[in-house]
């Protein structure tokens, strides 16, 4: 009986533990809910060893402390020492902290800056410190001044990109003294940097050599700095980088896609480009980097011809190779097709293009032009342009009206002695805007004068000597911007930067408004270009 008792008391006293345990547990849960604020802050330094700013510094390593655990991301690339060490320190996690091992033997009386750039993320989230700086002075003096700057697109005016290191030349020096990274929106400092002059140059490092390669993007300026304890925006540095041109001229694509036919793609733009071996006919694009040819022989389908150009001269050897039969089999296009087919008429100038080039067209023959609102016709003529590739319908159209086109067979004959068939199609033309531009051009060079979209994509681009009037005409439309590349090299284009010869990339200068331009209108604007360059030069006389 006894024994009975007693089983029974120890069943009910661990009835109440249990319950006692349930309802710690439950106290728990009300004091810590599950889920919760996801955490988005980055990790806080609680401080260092040796302490930031130390003086007479002559550790071999050094250590910061944070309020948890940490990682490191790619430390090696987003740690930026400056001035820069021959060996890479060694970064490691110990504890909550990050342990830095320097392997150099560091100058006496220098001021070391380690810029942590990204390198730092919390364990749990990782929530990247986006920038944390740790200085130490191996002498009795912290140098403390400093240079501000920002990089951008020599060509857009915008941020660049990709990563942007920035380089600080002391005198005739030939490595750089001091090293930063400009941030993403190409903002850049120098901070803890001794007095003294310094020359800039930015360049997206590739190769992280801290070296200006040949194909690297690059930017600098002739003019030195000078540190100071603060930095207003007059004092700012300006950058603007630009990718060199290829220099080394070669063929990166050769081929021969149907018989009689082939293309050649060089790495920069050909200038004069010869063809020896097989006779063809040549055509160069607009932006000079691909020839398309073709052999007076229509069958040829393999052939041996040299390419000769300024920087390059190269031995080809194509061959079409034909399709198994019954596999791949090539539709042979028609010589002539219509650009301008359905709703998408381009304004009022109706093309055409051609898959071989056009030597001649029937002077007997008239394209017939039905204004199918009452169905009258008239008739017109092709003009064929240099590249014998494409032809303008000289037509009279109105906009928003419908037409039918008729080009009789024979009417454009090829380099092969192959005639085109007839064709016929509708169009309705959309009306367009007209842009007239008086220019005066007080900058010394000839202008290229660009039209940007919405997008800033180039959609029409005109050139001046001096001063007059252009017109931009069948614009679509939308909102546009003007751009007037100052054309010191008379080149007709843009040209970028050149860091052997010290070349800057060409100068531009934006109209200050925004053309709004509607179907319809015809719009007319004064512009007044001066070159900011030009205009400082004056102002110091």
């Amino acid at each position: 009986m006894n024994a009975i008792l007693r089983n029974i008391a120890k069943l009910i006293f661990s009835f109440y533990v249990l319950l006692f345990i349930c309802a710690i547990s439950s106290c728990a849960r009300q004091g810590y809910p599950s889920g919760g604020p996801k955490d988005t802050k980055p990790p806080v330094s609680l401080g260092t060893t040796p302490a930031n700013e130390s003086r007479n510094f002559g550790e071999r390593q050094f250590y910061i402390q944070f309020d948890e655990y940490v990682v490191l991301k790619n430390a090696e690339q987003n740690v930026i020492v400056s001035p820069p060490l021959t060996h890479k320190p060694e970064f490691t996690t110990k504890g909550k902290g990050v342990l830095v091992k320097i392997k150099d033997t560091l100058q006496p009386g220098t001021t070391y800056l380690f810029q942590f750039k990204d390198a730092i993320a919390d364990f749990t989230e990782g929530n990247l410190l986006p920038s944390f700086e740790y200085v130490f002075s191996t002498g009795n003096v912290m140098d403390s001044l400093m240079l501000a700057g920002r990089v951008v697109d020599a060509r857009g005016g915008k941020p660049w990109k990709e990563t942007v290191t920035v380089m600080a030349y002391s005198g005739d020096d030939t490595v750089p003294s001091r090293v930063t990274r400009a941030d993403k929106d190409g903002r850049f400092a120098f901070h803890y940097i001794p007095a003294g002059n310094y020359r800039l140059v930015a360049l997206e490092d590739k190769n992280r050599d801290l070296k200006v390669g040949s194909d690297e993007p690059v930017a600098w300026l002739e003019q030195e700095f000078t540190a100071s304890d603060s930095v207003d925006s007059s004092q700012m540095a300006a950058l603007r980088l630009s990718v060199p041109e290829v220099r080394r001229q070669r063929v990166v694509k050769s081929e021969m896609p149907s018989a009689g036919r082939i293309i050649i793609v060089t790495a920069a733009p050909m200038l004069h480009p010869a063809v020896s071996g097989e006779a063809v006919e040549q055509r160069l694009n607009a932006k000079g980097d691909t020839l398309s040819l073709w052999c007076l022989n229509p069958k040829c389908d393999s052939t041996v011809i040299i390419l000769s150009d300024e920087g390059l001269q190269d031995t080809l050897k194509l061959r079409y190779r034909r399709p198994k039969r019954g596999i791949g089999q090539q539709h042979k296009p028609p010589l002539m097709q219509s650009l301008c087919t359905g709703q998408s008429a381009w304004h009022d100038q109706l093309y055409l293009s051609f898959t071989n080039p056009i030597k001649a067209v029937a002077d007997s023959m008239e394209i017939e032009v039905m204004y199918l609102k009452d169905s009258s016709v008239s008739r017109c003529r092709a003009e064929v342009d240099s590249t014998g590739l494409h032809a303008r319908i000289l037509a009279s159209v109105k906009a928003d009206e419908d037409y039918s086109i008729f080009i009789p067979a024979a009417m454009f004959t090829d380099i092969y002695g192959t005639s085109s068939d007839s064709l016929r199609f509708s169009l309705k033309p959309k009306d367009f805007a007209i842009l007239t531009l008086k220019v005066e051009n007080l900058t010394g060079s000839p202008l290229v004068l660009e039209l940007l979209d919405a997008k800033d994509t180039v959609v029409k681009v005109r050139t001046i000597v001096e001063s007059g009037y252009l017109r931009y005409d069948h614009i679509a439309a939308g909102d546009y911007r003007l751009r007037a590349v100052v054309d010191a090299d008379s080149n007709g284009r843009w040209t970028v930067g050149d860091f052997s010869l010290r070349r800057q990339p060409e100068e531009w200068i934006m109209f200050e408004k925004t053309l709004q331009l509607r179907e319809r209108w015809e719009m007319e604007e004064e512009w007044k270009v001066e070159s900011v360059k030009r205009k400082a030069e004056s102002d110091e006389d």
